[in-house]
């Protein structure tokens, strides 16, 4: 039952995240996550904070992030999966670990963008998505990874909020 949710999850967020000359590694990203949680420990209830001031910055959470989500997200990251049977958008370029690593070593490429995501974290009702994405470049910057919080309204999902989780 999850997979139609999950397929629309992962269109949503190629693309609202990625561009068509982006590549997609085919193989789910889980590097960030623990059985338990997020590596550093961010935490279910560390998401859910509304938003704050710090040294001027506006930081939005996910307060309207079910537990439920978080857990399933945590659940169905702890090993890679092959994300083949969940993309139905074909103009993103699918490669291999194997290629991501020859691209990031070929000067040809050195301005290309390379994602990674995890599997969605779904709620029971499928009403929310949990995502995380990365992407790196092999010249240097954007180095990033987010959680991405996204909603469904009817059969359309949309991108509600993110977190950083990194940014070098």
């Amino acid at each position: 039952m999850r997979s139609p949710f999950e397929s629309q999850v992962i269109s949503a967020v190629i693309n609202h995240s990625m561009r068509k000359e982006d590549f997609l590694v085919d193989m789910s990203n889980s590097y960030l996550i623990t059985s338990t949680s997020l590596k550093p420990d961010i935490s279910w209830e560390f998401l859910r904070i509304p938003e704050i001031l710090i040294h001027g910055m506006s930081i939005i959470g996910f307060p309207n992030l079910k537990k439920e989500t978080y857990d399933d997200w945590i659940s169905i990251n702890n090993q890679p999966c092959l994300l083949t049977p969940f993309l139905t958008n074909p103009q993103i370029a699918l490669i291999s670990n194997e290629e991501s690593d020859r691209i990031f070593n070929d000067y040809n490429y050195r301005w290309c963008i390379i994602h990674t995501l995890s599997r969605p974290g779904l709620s029971v009702d499928f009403s929310q998505a949990l995502i995380q994405i990365t992407a790196h470049c092999p010249a240097g910057p954007p180095q990033c990874g987010n959680l991405l919080y996204l909603e469904r309204t009817g059969e359309q999902w949309a991108i509600k909020s993110s977190y950083g989780l990194y940014n070098q």
